[in-house]
């Protein structure tokens, strides 16, 4: 089965048809392919990654696409892991993937990003932005969908600024939603991306540490759920040496605490 593909033309079309129907004007952030296509890194995408800053807009955009006939289609695997918030396809097969704030449940549309993205245009009741390559490198690092890597490949050839990608991935490891290791997921991505091209990059080694260091974090934290550990215990249950210098840094952190007969344990976070 030929996957099917559009071009920015066909985007444009969309995004148009779009601001005829809203009467309310709506910021939109271009994150994947449909970005990608608009910088000249691609021809074409199969369809538009889109974020939106709150539900309201997310609403407006429903009604006025199933307006025009777009409807709900049945999405499973990877696609269905990204957590779009919206998922809508018309009759040509192309497909909207909206999101609102957050991408794959874990990664933030960040003021960063916002501020690295550049204005695609600006129509009577749209505004449509692109983030930037690095960061849409990012966005690709923890999706698994076909043609990612070759997309973070094309994005790495045309030139990176690595450091940007590295401030940005701490950032949302710092300012993360959940417990979810976010580092530790996109290393995982960057790994197999560096390991099915062949690459070397400095960065690989400047983040394996931190990633191992947000894993090490998570996984003592969902321990000391259960009941308070000793050092030697937290480590025999975990595999691993040296955990002081974490749990150190969980008790800075006013999230972990050590009584008088030397155990952890997590203090409970106020709702």
């Amino acid at each position: 089965m030929t996957l099917k593909l559009f071009d920015k033309k066909y985007l444009k079309k969309e995004f148009k048809t779009l601001d005829g129907i809203l009467s309310e004007h709506i910021d939109l952030y271009l994150i994947g392919g449909g970005s990608m296509s608009f910088q000249k890194y691609k021809a074409a995408t199969k369809d538009i990654d889109v974020v939106v800053r709150s539900n309201e807009d997310l609403r407006k955009i429903k009604i006025a696409l199933q307006s025009i006939s777009y409807t709900i289609p049945s999405i499973r695997g990877p696609y269905k892991q990204m957590g779009a918030s919206a998922i809508l396809e018309n009759t040509d097969e192309f497909r909207w993937d909206i999101f609102v704030k957050v991408i794959c449940d874990g990664l933030q549309l960040s003021d960063g990003m916002i501020k690295r993205s550049q204005e695609l245009f600006k129509m009577e009741n749209i505004s449509v932005y692109m983030i930037s390559p690095e960061d849409i490198f990012v966005f690709k690092a923890i999706t698994t969908r076909d043609r990612d890597r070759e997309d973070m490949y094309t994005l790495f050839i045309k030139g990176l600024d690595f450091d940007i990608i590295k401030k940005e991935i701490i950032w949302q490891s710092e300012n993360k939603l959940t417990d979810f290791a976010w580092i530790s997921y996109f290393f995982a991505g960057l790994e197999e991306f560096f390991e099915k091209y062949n690459i070397s990059h400095p960065i690989y080694d400047e983040l394996e540490d931190v990633a191992y260091n947000e894993t090490l974090t998570s996984m003592i934290k969902e321990r000391l759920k259960s009941k308070p550990m000793k050092i030697e215990e937290i480590e025999h249950n975990l595999g691993v040496e040296n955990v002081k210098a974490t749990l150190k840094s969980l008790i800075e952190q006013g999230l972990v605490l050590q009584n008088e007969h030397g155990e952890f344990s997590l203090i409970p976070m106020n709702n």
